[in-house]
C-alpha cells in the first residue's frame, strides 16, 4: 500500500460518506505543500519553518473560505 493509494481510498470514503455527513471534510496534504517544493523539506521529510508558515496560510484559505468546513 503506497501514499497514493492510501490518499485515493480516503478521498473515495469521504465522498462516499459525505451524503450522510455534511460535516465530514478532507483535505489532500498536496494542497498544502506540493511535490514542486521538496526544496522545502530540509531533512526529505520535515517542513522548513517557512514551508509551515505557507502551509498554515493555505489551510486556513481553504477551511475558513465561503463554502468550506469552517467558513
Amino acid at each position: 500500500m503506497t501514499l497514493t493509494v492510501v490518499r485515493a481510498e480516503l478521498a473515495r470514503i469521504v465522498t462516499s460518506r459525505q451524503a450522510h455527513d455534511p460535516h465530514l471534510h478532507c483535505l489532500d496534504g498536496r494542497e498544502l505543500l506540493g511535490p514542486d517544493e521538496v526544496a522545502d523539506l530540509p531533512d526529505g521529510v520535515h517542513p522548513s519553518a517557512t514551508a509551515y508558515r505557507r502551509m498554515g496560510k493555505r489551510f486556513a484559505a481553504r477551511a475558513f473560505a465561503d463554502g468550506g468546513p469552517f467558513g
